[in-house]
């Protein structure tokens, strides 16, 4: 029995969060029980589960080879070709075509010491070093850190357009068309691509941003399918609602079918990456095939067909799965016979947007007023916030240093690309099912030396300005580090959902997850402006490893400080409290 205390303290984090008018007169905590209640919903299927699970197995290669190996080459590549030298910001870096296997340019030094032999003119102390003239020659950037700064710029539009469009998500019969939709409309983006030109460097940027947008989308899209599917599903609908054991079936049947998609996706992803390997192999060995961008934007055209053909099969076996609707009964539908009946029309389909947008960021709102009122939760999103952004970064930036400091070829990255998913794969097995319960560690303590193991990484591309041996000097360093990232990757993916998940109130997952989606992707906004900056200060890509330790380092006190299992499980079941005590006035 709970004490007068501890429900006066649960209501009083609650008391402010009441839904307005335009949505539901009840708690918001329960909206996913009112999705569910209110409408009949036929049983799951397992045809139906094989349908959701296509939309990862059809943008997931997107992701891993097209945002985590092609682009960022692609990226860096046309920015350097269409550069010009800093000594005078008018001596283009690369003229003519060139031989696939030359890369040219020379790349940013890898030393200070290199940068002054190398790239300092006689004359007059001018860097020759490659920059690109972007908004009309009025800044001058490295061509490194063009590509970092349109990650950044892609994942805050991303991040907008997830925000807005997850109102429509959660609620009418409008997911499935949504996640069809942006399907249709990534694969298209991504599938231009065969049209950027030798100095398209600003469509090919673009590009980038509409594709990653839309994956976005598909990604919260797809995620707001699994609670309808788990709840529908046969086993856990023949468990009574009052049954102590409903919770545990939940998790589950949740685990299992969210672990089908996952499995799908990453071999798609695998299946994809050596596809499109072989491909450039082919095309490489083509005599008549000059251009250093061409066989890359091949390759991303192929990711972007795959992810729109595999449309179809999504189209036909995942049912609509209709939610609650959102209450827009004051919006009236204008009548034939009224004048300017078109205009009205227009302005009535407006309002219904606009009140679904509002929608989504009125409950982005309430997830950060809720988090902010539970300790745990805000310092494990402060810290996932710093890890997943440098996570992220580190990817970008080991591929941009492979290229421009290794001269490692296109070829040689996609295998680095293979050997990062693969080891991925293992890590999200491995540590949660072995590693942990061999050496008994608590799943606080699994999560802080994860992050540990991955600062190894930046720290390891440190260890390059004081040793010559070893430090990211050789090609052979990479494949080591894919597999050592890969390993990192996959268990704090792992690691770090079941963690937040066990300091989450019971009945509130969606709204909590929503903001470690937003957490997730909106945290790599930051890490690629910042390592862009260091390269265009410094035109040396290796000081940026310097930030991603720092970044890495910073996260392990937060997390070792910051959160707490015991507190952060009894505040959570604090709040559940509050909101049974809402539900049952």
């Amino acid at each position: 029995m709970r004490s007068s205390d501890d429900t006066d303290a649960g209501v009083s984090l609650l008391d402010n969060y009441h839904n307005d008018d335009d949505v539901s007169s009840q708690s918001p905590l329960l909206e996913e029980e009112q999705f569910t209640s209110d409408i009949k919903q036929p049983s799951t299927t397992n045809l139906e589960i094989l349908g959701w699970t296509i939309y990862a197995w059809a943008a997931e290669p997107f992701i891993v080879s097209v945002v985590g190996t092609y682009v960022p080459l692609l990226l860096e590549q046309i920015a350097r070709d269409n550069g010009v030298q800093l000594s005078d910001k008018l001596t283009p870096c690369v003229g003519g075509s060139h031989d696939p296997n030359i890369p040219l340019p020379d790349p940013p030094s890898d030393s200070m010491l290199k940068y002054v032999r190398d790239n300092i003119s006689v004359n007059g102390g001018e860097a020759n070093t490659c920059v690109l003239p972007v908004l009309g020659g009025r800044f001058f950037i490295d061509p490194s850190s063009y590509a970092l700064y349109t990650f950044s710029l892609s994942v805050l539009v991303q991040t907008i357009v997830v925000i807005s469009m997850s109102g429509a998500a959660d609620r009418g019969s409008h997911r499935k068309t949504l996640l069809l939709t942006f399907g249709v409309f990534g694969g298209l983006s991504t599938m231009m691509f065969w049209s950027v030109q030798n100095n398209g460097y600003y469509l090919a940027s673009l590009l980038c941003i509409l594709a990653n947008s839309a994956f976005g989308c598909v990604n919260v899209c797809g995620n707001s399918f699994l609670s309808l599917l788990v709840n529908n599903h046969e086993s856990v609908k023949r468990i009574s609602k009052n049954d102590p054991l409903r919770l545990s079936k939940i998790g589950e049947v949740s685990s299992r079918i969210s672990g089908y998609g996952a499995a799908l996706g990453y071999v798609s992803a695998l299946v994809v990456q050596i596809l499109t390997m072989l491909v450039i192999l082919k095309i490489r060995h083509n005599p008549n095939v000059d251009s250093l961008i061409y066989p890359i934007k091949v390759v991303i055209g192929i990711v972007g067909l795959w992810w729109l053909v595999f449309q179809v099969p999504l189209a036909i076996l995942l049912k609509s799965r209709p939610s609650k609707e959102l209450k827009i009964d004051h919006l009236k539908y204008p009548s034939p016979g009224d004048d300017q009946y078109l205009r009205k029309i227009i302005g009535y389909k407006y309002q219904i947007i606009k009140a679904y947008i509002w929608h989504g960021y009125r409950m982005l709102l309430l997830s950060i007023r809720l988090a902010s009122q539970l300790k745990d939760i805000s310092f494990f999103l402060l810290g996932w916030f710093i890890v997943s952004d440098s996570l992220t970064t580190i990817n970008s930036t080991a591929i941009l240093f492979a290229k421009s400091s290794l001269q490692m070829s296109t070829i040689e990255l996609s295998q680095i690309g293979i050997l990062t998913m693969i080891s991925a794969i293992i890590g999200s097995i491995i540590i949660p099912s072995v590693i942990q319960p061999y050496f008994k560690l608590d799943i606080k303590r699994t999560m802080i030396y994860i992050i540990i193991w991955a600062a190894f990484i930046p720290f390891y591309g440190v260890a390059g300005f004081f040793f010559k041996g070893i430090g990211l000097h050789h090609k052979v360093e990479m494949y080591f580090l894919a597999i050592w990232y890969g390993f990192s990757l996959g268990g704090i993916a792992t690691i770090s959902r079941s963690l937040y998940s066990m300091l989450i109130p019971k009945g509130q997952e969606s709204i909590f997850f929503a903001l470690f989606s937003i957490t997730d992707k909106g945290s790599s906004i930051i890490g690629p402006v910042l390592v862009g900056l260091i390269i265009d200060v410094t035109h040396d890509i290796r000081k940026c490893f310097w930030a991603l330790l720092a970044l890495l380092i910073a996260a392990v006190p937060v997390f070792w400080y910051g959160v707490d299992l015991d507190r952060g499980l009894r505040e959570a079941n604090i709040l559940e409290a509050a909101d049974d005590d809402l539900n049952d006035d």
